[in-house]
């Protein structure tokens, strides 16, 4: 005789029910946090994981079978629509991240090579006071016979830091050949030992006052400065020296 009894586990089968996919939700969890690999690359890692869980995911919620068993399986789990979202949020975040990593990185580039070479022009046509002020203040060797609390004019302060910079021995160098000699420079990446600092490697060709090209590193660092309402990125020169890592 039929009855409406529950089996003997004590459950009754729901007919049109599924079980939601636990690893759906976690995928489109994981997918809404895919968001902060925009905030920086290092969390690239979020949507590759959400990524993985996803397809995991679809693959738990898929038709069991082949055929009618396919077709009749009371198995299948819901949350398809659930893992979908969090594949499509973890691809886009990702690709989002990455792409606006990369334009970081040529901004960075193009914008270091070009304040660099801004300063050597400066110094090569003998606009010291001008290269003085793209300079950060380590870049400048202290001038000599000022004591611990001496004061002096800006004026004074000013031609100090030109006598000081004219004094530098890669500074001299620089200046030897004046504006006759031709600049190849480029940026070589990210200075991980300072933040928002690009080193630039700088060839100035050989001339008449020197028979060798000079070789000089530059270090181009990114300072944010406020005008108005907008905010613009200043680079200045953080450091200089000859580059012996060739």
């Amino acid at each position: 005789m039929p009855t409406d009894l529950p089996d003997a586990a004590g459950v009754t089968d729901v007919p049109g029910y599924r079980p939601v996919s636990v690893l759906a939700v976690f995928a489109l969890i994981a997918g809404m946090l895919s968001a902060t690999a925009t905030f920086s690359p290092a969390l690239l890692v979020v949507p590759l994981i959400a990524s993985a869980l996803a397809v995991v995911a679809l693959k738990d919620v898929s038709p069991r079978g082949d055929g009618e068993e396919r077709t009749g399986s009371n198995d299948r789990k819901t949350g398809r629509w659930w893992a979908l979202a969090g594949l499509a949020l973890a691809v886009g975040f990702g690709t989002q991240s990455v792409a606006t990593s990369l334009t970081q990185r040529s901004v960075a580039f193009a914008r270091s090579e070009a304040a660099a070479r801004m300063f050597l022009d400066m110094v090569r046509e003998d606009r010291l006071g001008e290269a003085v002020k793209t300079c950060l203040p380590q870049v400048i060797p202290p001038p000599m016979g000022m004591g611990i609390g001496a004061v002096a004019t800006p004026d004074i302060e000013e031609k100090q830091a030109e006598a000081a910079l004219a004094g530098m021995e890669i500074i001299k160098n620089i200046r030897g050949c004046g504006g006759a000699a031709a600049i190849d420079l480029h940026c070589v990446g990210p200075e991980d030992r300072f933040p928002n600092s690009w080193a630039v490697d700088v060839v100035i060709s050989s001339c008449e006052g020197r028979s060798k090209p000079l070789e000089i590193r530059m270090l181009m660092q990114s300072k944010p400065v406020t005008r108005g309402q907008r905010m613009y990125d200043n680079w200045m020169v953080a450091g200089i020296a000859p580059n012996v890592g060739q």
